[in-house]
């Protein structure tokens, strides 16, 4: 116990009281969430096409608290203890813009770009987490990277988690009878009144057969199209401000310190 006492104690030093409060108020919507789909048996905008709602909510609400079971439960030799609990302040929207307002809202089908839009959220996520991992990897490792090398690798590694997360969706749909790609033809025509014309689609089409033979290569490239702007932007944002690799933060500047200290420190007789 006395192990797990001290790793939550120097776990809350690092987390700020703002982002705290920011979690638990996501935390405590998905919650409410959890508990009115368990009762109720579907969210207030009606049933949800997808999976069941109420085992999607619960999957990501336990994601939201990743942060606290990598520190707890995690070896202290895992690389993903050094990871900062600013990425969970991003991660936990994804969690709660998927569930909350996808499957317990069910946006995912009452908004129709509500999919595209967390498409280029969830990759710039991505992103944002390739970076973490980058600097996890480099205090690991006790050696120091260019920020311009380690912004370049995180989209690299964004780009890895948006390809996968299309190929899940392809075979959960393809082998399970799924509707992660939202949407698919049949409940994308039942919720526009059976008008394809006023689903939000990116890419033109000049008739309703044109829509019905091209609509899943449209949704999918439309997916990728978000996913790479998406990606791109989280890019260009931490080229302008690579938080881990400047100021107090500096984490190269942090392992260089630590490197002399191990040099000029004198042995013990």
């Amino acid at each position: 116990m006395n192990k797990f006492a001290t790793r939550f104690s120097n776990m809350m030093k690092e987390i700020k009281k703002s982002e705290l409060i920011y979690w638990w108020i996501l935390r405590g919507l998905m919650i409410f969430a959890l508990i009115y789909t368990i009762v109720v048996g579907h969210g207030p905008m009606g049933e949800y096409k997808g999976s069941n709602p109420w085992q999607q909510v619960a999957a990501n609400l336990v994601g939201m608290f990743a942060y606290e079971i990598i520190q707890l439960f995690f070896s202290d030799k895992s690389l993903f203890r050094k990871l900062s609990p600013r990425f969970q302040n991003i991660t936990a929207l994804g969690f709660f813009l998927g569930s909350f307002g996808g499957a317990f809202m069910n946006l995912y089908y009452s908004l129709p770009m509500y999919d595209k839009i967390l498409h280029a959220l969830g990759t710039a996520e991505a992103v944002y987490i390739g970076y973490e991992l980058v600097c996890a990897i480099q205090l690991k490792l006790k050696k120091t990277c260019p920020f311009q090398i380690a912004v370049l690798c995180a989209m690299g590694i964004g780009f890895v988690f948006a390809t996968g997360w299309e190929l899940f969706e392809f075979s959960y749909d393809q082998f399970a009878g799924g509707d992660a790609q939202h949407w698919n033809v049949v409940n994308a025509l039942a919720e526009a009144g059976g008008d394809y014309r006023s689903i939000f689609l990116m890419f033109p089409v000049k008739d309703e057969a044109t829509f019905m033979s091209r609509f899943p290569l449209m949704d999918t490239m439309s997916d990728t199209v978000m996913n790479f702007v998406g990606g791109v932007i989280m890019y260009i944002i931490l080229r302008i401000k690579p938080y881990r690799h400047s100021g107090k933060n500096d984490i190269n500047a942090l392992i260089e310190s630590e490197s002399t200290a191990e040099v000029t420190e004198p042995k013990a007789e």
